[in-house]
């Protein structure tokens, strides 16, 4: 039986993991954010980092008792997930960028704020469980200041780096979540993120297709292309995902070029639609 586990953040959702099994050693991803790999480090697992190959899919074939998280990039690697989880049974995804993928793997977890107004909030679905009492998450919520507002969100972004011990989630987020149309919300990721396709699919590197089974976090941009690199930098604020990756870590340095284009405030993203159109 599946267990829902409702708690602050994602990484000490890694945390809990690691402590619900025993997790000495673990495969990580040399494409993730830097928070994941102290998450794990902090909790006292050793890491091995492993490269992805154009497919986003583990250049490493790992041994069947292995311990190994995967990332569902950008929200659209649902498939590998799945071959994944078929091919290891001790596979964790990540799914912070892919709040709709079923559960899949040993365990699986999620980032609510990277999907919603909320300021943190990530559910665990594992089978194995800690008989332990963690404190909850206290939070000072202003919607109407956070509500839409994209570059609030990555205020918030850097708020949550100094973040480092596991809380349940705030009674205040769950609060939130129950007034969402989660279908309207996928509708219109969808949406948005094919009028970015269609403007910037011929330049971009990174091929995936967003569908109802692939629900994007963002429109990942990875483009050698300066003069747009240029324009998004000066006029819009924009995450710039795990642009901390080591130039030697060669075969996925490029990757740390990707720029993440908002799905989630229509208004922001419509301007920069109608920029480049």
């Amino acid at each position: 039986m599946t267990n829902l586990i409702k708690l602050n953040l994602a990484r000490n959702c890694l945390k809990y993991i690691i402590k619900a099994y025993g997790i000495k050693e673990i495969f990580i991803p040399y494409y993730i954010c830097p928070v994941v790999w102290l998450a794990a480090r902090q909790a006292g697992c050793k890491i091995k980092f492993y490269h992805i190959d154009e497919n986003f899919m583990p250049l490493e074939i790992f041994n069947s008792h292995d311990y190994i998280l995967y990332v569902n990039y950008f929200g659209l690697c649902s498939k590998n997930c799945e071959i994944l989880s078929i091919r290891y049974p001790n596979i964790l995804i990540d799914n912070s960028h892919s709040f709709y993928s079923e559960p899949m793997g040993l365990a699986s977890f999620n980032s609510l704020r990277k999907f919603f107004q909320v300021q943190n909030g990530s559910y665990l679905y594992i089978n194995k469980i800690i008989n332990e009492k963690f404190e909850q998450d206290e939070i000072n919520f202003n919607p109407v200041l956070f509500h839409e507002k994209f570059e609030q969100f990555i205020k918030n972004e850097l708020t949550l780096n100094k973040e480092s011990s596991i809380k349940e989630i705030s009674p205040n987020i769950n609060n939130i979540l129950n007034s969402i149309d989660f279908e309207k919300d996928k509708i219109q990721r969808l949406k948005i993120y094919n009028e970015y396709d269609e403007i910037f699919n011929k330049l971009n590197k990174i091929k995936l297709k967003a569908s109802p089974e692939n629900i994007p976090y963002c429109y990942p941009l990875n483009t050698e292309d300066q003069n747009i690199r240029k324009i998004l930098a000066k006029k819009f604020t924009l995450l710039q995902l795990w642009k901390e990756l080591p130039e030697n870590f060669s075969q996925t340095y490029y990757l740390g070029q990707t720029i993440a284009l908002p799905l989630n405030d229509r208004e922001y993203a419509q301007k920069i639609i109608n920029y480049f159109k």
